[in-house]
């Protein structure tokens, strides 16, 4: 089992060059800005094997950032429950997605969700699928694309056929969508 933890980033008005050039030192770190949803925020996600390696990086994360230039520091501990695509070049855009789900509602979302994997990702490959660790129970995912006609495209198929979105609304108690677009130093881009 991997784990892994996104780091959302709110960046002052303004200030989201200043932020970008300091984190261009980050190695094996997914970041992305949001070009689509809320502004002004940055998106970092790095993996590790172990819960406890996970922890031990997360200090030295959290120092490099530009603090006199953040607005808040949003941390979180993920459960990685597909397989997390290799660092590599995938796309100008990703689709991040989130979904709270009611306490009791984890097992059946992660395990309907997951039956609907393997026709979804004949369609575009998935980054990742996360289940989170602490405080409110959500079901996150991150899929690349070249750009957002081929994400129209993709997603337009996949509900045309059915395979798509799985069957997992009765889980759900919110659903968020950001369009990301990657970082040049990005490990997934």
């Amino acid at each position: 089992m991997s784990y892994a933890e996104t780091v959302f980033l709110d960046v002052q008005v303004g200030h989201v060059p200043q932020v970008v050039s300091a984190l261009s030192g980050l190695e094996g770190v997914g970041a992305w800005v949001t070009e689509i949803g809320r502004l002004n925020r940055i998106t970092l996600l790095r993996t590790a094997e172990t819960y406890a390696e996970l922890l031990e990086g997360r200090p030295e994360v959290l120092a490099s950032l530009p603090h006199e230039h953040l607005v808040r520091v949003d941390v979180t501990s993920w459960r990685v429950v597909t397989p997390v695509a290799e660092p590599g070049i995938y796309g100008g855009v990703y689709e991040w997605r989130c979904y709270e789900a009611m306490p009791d509602g984890m097992a059946g979302l992660e395990e309907r969700f997951l039956a609907a994997v393997p026709e979804r990702t004949g369609l575009s490959s998935l980054t990742c699928t996360l289940v989170s660790l602490e405080g409110i129970p959500r079901f996150a995912h991150l899929w690349p694309y070249v750009d957002l006609n081929q994400r129209a495209e993709v997603r337009s198929a996949a509900v045309a056929t059915g395979i798509w979105p799985p069957k997992v609304a009765s889980f759900l108690t919110r659903m968020e969508n950001e369009i990301l677009v990657p970082l040049p130093g990005s490990a997934w881009r």
